[in-house]
């Protein structure tokens, strides 16, 4: 059987108008034309689509169930040459982004913002991991831009360095370690550390030998952020996200002997050839 879309524009056209000369007329066809493609749809299908008993063709059930797969047809059709025009256009249909969740997604955001306003048919598509479970997820969705702070392993990357982030170690104000001057490593380790799903040792933290004694893994920095204010431990969070919290005192930056402050220097990566939205989103993201 070889339904044609001429055959289901005809069957959706006379469910919708009513008669198969208004259906003739909306299709810009002649009467005979629609007739005769929906003549050759019941042939094919074997089935009786149309009741012409009454005073008006009306469809039959079975009518109506293949009117209901033939407007399948349609809406492929549509979608089919939609995604010809975007591409004609230039514009990525998917734009697929991973970044690490200790970099501000604010500029990432922006450019769905920027691309709202250009009317433009790309989708963008953003997900946040952490360390090494970012390049994982970069090539297990097969995204097109990463934003990480570990060195990338995958071959024929296209990489450029951004600013650094600085990270701090940091406590509630109400916490027992904000009142000493001083702090070392053995001092926090009877402490509850606050962590985001464990550490890295490519990171050089000062707290990295202490990783096996957290006692706390949350999902994100936000709601590290969140246990940290609750006063339950001390880790170490971005500056971007505590800087009004730190010129308010609400919480305290360590000052740890081995190094009370990280600096990060997050990696951009792209993989092939960037269309528009991506060009867009590199500009804004090198730009923060």
């Amino acid at each position: 059987m070889h339904v044609t879309l001429d055959q289901a524009r005809a069957l959706d056209a006379f469910a919708r108008t009513g008669t198969f000369q208004a259906a003739a007329k909306e299709l810009h066809k002649v009467h005979t034309a629609v007739l005769y493609a929906l003549k050759q749809l019941e042939a094919q299908t074997g089935l009786e689509l149309f009741d012409r008993r009454g005073y008006r063709t009306k469809l039959t059930p079975s009518g109506e169930q293949v009117l209901s797969r033939a407007r399948k047809l349609l809406d492929a059709e549509r979608e089919l040459v939609a995604t010809c025009a975007e591409l004609k256009s230039g514009w990525e249909p998917v734009l697929k982004v991973v970044v690490d969740a200790i970099f501000p997604i604010t500029p990432v955001l922006e450019v769905v913002r920027k691309l709202k306003q250009q009317k433009a048919p790309t989708r963008v598509l953003i997900s946040v991991d952490s360390l090494s479970a970012v390049e994982q997820r970069f090539e297990a969705e097969q995204a097109t831009v990463m934003v990480t702070v570990l060195p990338p392993t995958l071959p024929d990357l296209t990489t450029q360095a951004l600013p650094r982030l600085k990270a701090r170690l940091v406590v509630h104000r109400s916490h027992a370690l904000a009142k000493r001057e001083k702090v070392s490593t053995n001092d926090l380790a009877d402490q509850v550390m606050l962590t985001v799903r464990g550490s890295d040792p490519r990171l050089q933290l000062a707290t990295r030998a202490l990783d096996q004694q957290s006692t706390v893994h949350l999902p994100d920095f936000h709601s590290k952020k969140a246990a940290i204010l609750a006063g339950l431990g001390f880790g170490w969070l971005p500056e971007w996200l505590i800087a009004d919290e730190l010129s308010r005192g609400t919480l305290v930056a360590l000052a740890l002997k081995e190094g009370a402050s990280h600096a990060f220097t997050p990696i951009l990566a792209t993989r092939g050839a960037l269309g528009p939205a991506g060009r867009e989103l590199v500009d804004l993201v090198t730009r923060q």
